[in-house]
């Protein structure tokens, strides 16, 4: 049988763990986790060459750059799973693309959306501290939570 894509990511989920344990951290899916998370992907910015540093010193390759973001972004969106739900599929924008479908209810309906973690673990390691994860999760979880419909003081302004 065919491994599915959430099986894919619940996989790159695990070698983030085992990963994130050799480098002195702990991640165990719960929500404060996503802090430590976020520390790894500091660590990574940092390391990356920049200007001049970049002709002496070789950084990770961009299939490297992508790989690590599969990994922490599986263990990203296994964390989002297990505190505000959702699903891996294959992107219904682009077939190349992970997404992981979430679902927003307004006025009792349910209203599916993707989100891409592993583009957005990618984007931090690259353009560092602007993408944090941690924040990414705060807006997430109160957008998710937010029924509009239901009462204005349900929602605060994001």
């Amino acid at each position: 049988m065919k491994p599915t894509v959430a099986d894919m990511m619940k996989a790159y989920a695990e070698d983030a763990v085992e990963l994130a344990e050799k480098l002195g951290q702990k991640l165990d899916y719960s929500e404060d986790s996503i802090k430590s998370l976020e520390g790894i992907l500091q660590r990574y910015h940092e390391e990356l060459p920049r200007g001049v540093r970049k002709i002496f010193r070789r950084g990770p390759s961009e299939h490297e750059k992508i790989q690590m973001s599969k990994a922490w972004g599986g263990y990203l969106g296994e964390t989002i799973i297990k505190h505000l739900g959702g699903e891996w599929q294959r992107s219904s924008v682009s077939e190349d693309t992970i997404a992981l479908v979430v679902s927003k209810v307004i006025n009792g309906e349910d209203y599916p959306h993707e989100i891409y973690p592993p583009s957005k673990v990618y984007r931090r390691i690259i353009n560092g501290p602007e993408d944090n994860v941690w924040h990414y999760y705060l807006v997430l979880k109160e957008d998710l939570s937010c029924d509009p419909a239901q009462s204005a003081e349900s929602c605060q302004e994001l």
